[in-house]
């Protein structure tokens, strides 16, 4: 199964958890369902819209993937990795 990474920053819904597994087929799918364990998870990555935010990054197995790209297909033990884009100045 996928395990997602959770970013420090987005661990409040998890309370606490870094790391998920969950099963899912894409991006999108592992997104929701962490969403389904923990409540309020999903809407710090994606819009209403389903869209990623865009100070979101996504990686799949070290790789970044454009945010557009949240419905690609992951092999069952993909590494899903969320990254909090932080601004400062």
């Amino acid at each position: 199964m996928p395990i997602v990474f959770v970013p420090t920053a987005y661990r409040g819904p998890t309370r606490g958890v870094a790391e998920v597994e969950v099963e899912g087929a894409t991006v999108r799918a592992c997104i929701e369902a962490v969403e389904a364990q923990y409540r309020g998870f999903a809407e710090q990555v994606l819009d209403a819209e389903g869209r990623v935010h865009r100070f979101v990054k996504l990686f799949v197995d070290g790789e970044q993937i454009d945010n557009a790209d949240v419905d690609r297909a992951v092999a069952p033990g993909a590494r899903i990795e969320v990254l909090a884009a932080l601004a400062g100045g």
